[in-house]
C-alpha cells in the first residue's frame, strides 16, 4: 500500500525561516490576502475553487513535522482546507465594521501548526447579501508574494468561473512543484556553481560590519514580544515624473534608483559610508518553476560605498554594478553565506543585515471573478529586521511603506526617516548631479509626505 505523503527535505531558507518562527513570540510569517467583493458570490463555487487549487499545488498540501528531532517538509496526496464562514449580515454598519476588524485581526495573530498544518486557511465574511471580505492567509513556508499574485489568484479566476458552469477549467498542471525544486536546489549547492558564487560573496562581502545603530529616537518600549509599526508616504507626482528620467537616463531600475536614496539616508544616520542592505530576490530561474506555488525567495545583500562616490549620479553607476552581480549570484542561500562569512553577533544571532529594501514590481490585481468587484484591503506587515522599506507603484502612484521595529524607534522617527528618503528623491529629480555631500546633510527642502 503506497503512504499518503512523501517527504523531502527543507531548503536553506525554509530551514531559517523554521527556526525563526520557532524561536518568535508571534505570527510574523503570515502572508494574508484579503478582498472585499461586491455582488453575487457564489460561496459552493469558491469553495471547490480552493479545493482545487490545493489539489494543484503540493506546497499548500505540505506541512512540517519533526523526524529523528528534525523538520522534513511533508506533502500529503489530500488536505482539506475549510472555508471558516462567519455570517455578520443581523449587525448594524457600524457593529459590522468592529468586528470585521476583529476577525481580520484576530486572523492576523493566528499561527499555524506547522506539524499539523494545514498551512493555508480561508476565511469568507459575509456582510450582505451582496457583500463579503475574502481572507486567504498562507505561511510564509509554503508560499511567496509571486505564488500569490501571479499564480493562485489568477488560476482561482479560472477555477470559480468553471465551477459556475460546472465545467472542467483546462488548466495543465504546473510542470514544476516546490518539492522538485527543492532537490534541484539541493543538488545545486552541491555542485560547482555554489562555489563560483561562494567566492564572489566571500569578495564582495569581506569585512563587512552590522549597520550601525541609527540616531534616530528610541521607543523605549520592553523588548518582551515582537511589535512592528508601519507608516506611509507617497512620492509627488512631477517628482516621481522627474525620476523616470532620471533614470533612464543613468540606465538604472526603479528598484536601484530607489535603493541609492535610501542608502544614502542610512548614511546620514550611522555615520558610516559602507551600507549594507538586504533584499528578497526570486529564486525561479529555470522555466519549470515559473508557475509553481512555493517559497522560492532568497535574501540578497547589497553593499555600497557611499565614501568612493562623489555624485549621485556617480553613486547610481556604484549602485547598478552591485545590484547585477548580486542578481546574477542569487542562487546561494543567504543562510549558507552566514553559515560561511560567520559576520558578527548581533543578540543572539549572526546576521550581515538588519535593515531591508524592495520595489514590489509584482502587480498586486484582485481576483475578477465573474458577477463580482473585488477590492484589496491592505494590511499592516510584519518584520523582524529594524526597517524594511519597501516602494511600489499603485493607481500611477509611487508609494512608500516602512515597516519598523518598535521596540526599537518611534512612530515618530521612522515617520522622519521615511520623509527623508522622500527629501532626497526631490533633490535628485531637481539635480541629478548633486553632490553626494550635500545629500548626506539632512534638509528640509520639501515637506514630508503623507
Amino acid at each position: 500500500m503506497s503512504s499518503p505523503y512523501t517527504d523531502h527535505p527543507l531548503t536553506h531558507a525554509q530551514q531559517g525561516m523554521w527556526f525563526l518562527e520557532r524561536m518568535s513570540r508571534g505570527a510574523v510569517y503570515v502572508d494574508p490576502m484579503t478582498f472585499r467583493l461586491t455582488g453575487r458570490l457564489d460561496v459552493g463555487a469558491l469553495c471547490r475553487g480552493v479545493a482545487q487549487l490545493c489539489h494543484r499545488h503540493a506546497a499548500l498540501r505540505t506541512t512540517f513535522p519533526l523526524l529523528g528531532g528534525r523538520p522534513v517538509q511533508r506533502v500529503s496526496e489530500q488536505v482539506t482546507v475549510p472555508v471558516r464562514q462567519v455570517d455578520l449580515s443581523a449587525h448594524d454598519e457600524a457593529d459590522r465594521e468592529r468586528e470585521l476588524t476583529a476577525l481580520l485581526e484576530a486572523d492576523t495573530r493566528d499561527r499555524f501548526d506547522l506539524a499539523e498544518g494545514p498551512l493555508v486557511r480561508v476565511l469568507l465574511v459575509r456582510l450582505g447579501p451582496e457583500e463579503h471580505v475574502l481572507r486567504m492567509t498562507a505561511h510564509h513556508l509554503v508560499s511567496d508574494a509571486w505564488s500569490w499574485w501571479a499564480v493562485l489568484l489568477r488560476e482561482l479566476e479560472t477555477l470559480y468561473a468553471a465551477a459556475l458552469d460546472g465545467r472542467d477549467a483546462g488548466l495543465a498542471p504546473s510542470p514544476g512543484q516546490f518539492p522538485d525544486f527543492v532537490h534541484w536546489h539541493r543538488d545545486w549547492c552541491a555542485g560547482p556553481g555554489y562555489d563560483r558564487q561562494l567566492t564572489y560573496w566571500k569578495s564582495t562581502l569581506a569585512s563587512l560590519q552590522p549597520l550601525p545603530e541609527l540616531d534616530l529616537a528610541r521607543s523605549g518600549q520592553p523588548a518582551a514580544g515582537r511589535r512592528t509599526g508601519t507608516v506611509w508616504a507617497t512620492v509627488p507626482r512631477p517628482v516621481a515624473a522627474a525620476l523616470d528620467d532620471v533614470r533612464t537616463y543613468a540606465r538604472v531600475t526603479p528598484f536601484m534608483l530607489l535603493l541609492a536614496a535610501f542608502q544614502v539616508v542610512l548614511g546620514r544616520h550611522t555615520g558610516t559610508d559602507d551600507i549594507a542592505v538586504g533584499t528578497r530576490a526570486a529564486v525561479r530561474s529555470r522555466p519549470e518553476f515559473e508557475d509553481a506555488v512555493g517559497f522560492f525567495v532568497n535574501l540578497l545583500v547589497l553593499r555600497t560605498d557611499l565614501g568612493r562616490a562623489t555624485t549621485f549620479r556617480k553613486l547610481l553607476h556604484a549602485v547598478r554594478a552591485t545590484a547585477l552581480g548580486a542578481y546574477a549570484h542569487r542562487e546561494i542561500p543567504f543562510e549558507k553565506l552566514v553559515e560561511e562569512i560567520r559576520p558578527a553577533r548581533r543578540g543572539r544571532f549572526h546576521s550581515l543585515v538588519n535593515v531591508l529594501f524592495s520595489f514590489q514590481s509584482i502587480p498586486e490585481v484582485p481576483p475578477r471573478l465573474p458577477g463580482l468587484d473585488a477590492r484589496l484591503i491592505n494590511h499592516d506587515p510584519q518584520t523582524l529586521y529594524d526597517l524594511d522599506l519597501v516602494f511600489f507603484e499603485e493607481d500611477g502612484e509611487l508609494r512608500a511603506l516602512l515597516t519598523y521595529d518598535g521596540h526599537r524607534y518611534t512612530a515618530q522617527a521612522a515617520t522622519g526617516l521615511l520623509g527623508e528618503v522622500c527629501d532626497v528623491l526631490a533633490a535628485v529629480a531637481a539635480d541629478p548631479d548633486v553632490p553626494l555631500s550635500a545629500l548626506l546633510v539632512p534638509t528640509k527642502a520639501m515637506p514630508h509626505a503623507g
